[in-house]
C-alpha cells in the first residue's frame, strides 16, 4: 500500500513538473490556490513566495509566449 502511494506521488510530481514546463498558464490556478492556502495557514513562507511568483504571469511579450530567445530574431519566435 505504501509503495502504491509513493509511486502515485512521484507520478503526480512528474506530471506537474512537465505541465509547468510545457503549459505554465495551465498551472496558474494551482499556484494561486497553493499560495492562498499557505497564506491562510501562515506555514512555509518560502514556498508561499515561490507559489505567488509562479501564480503571476511573467511580463513576456505577447507574441513569444515566454520564449527567451526571441530578442535575437527581431522579435519573432521560432
Amino acid at each position: 500500500m505504501t509503495q502504491i502511494l509513493l509511486v502515485g506521488l512521484v507520478v503526480l510530481l512528474c506530471a506537474g513538473y512537465w505541465l509547468q514546463r510545457l503549459a505554465p498558464s495551465a498551472m496558474i490556478p494551482l499556484w494561486r490556490a497553493l499560495a492562498g492556502l499557505l497564506a491562510a495557514t501562515q506555514a512555509l513562507p518560502g514556498l508561499r513566495t515561490k507559489a505567488e511568483r509562479l501564480a503571476t504571469p511573467s511580463s513576456a511579450s505577447p507574441g513569444c509566449g515566454g520564449c527567451k530567445g526571441c530578442d535575437d530574431k527581431n522579435g519573432r519566435c521560432h
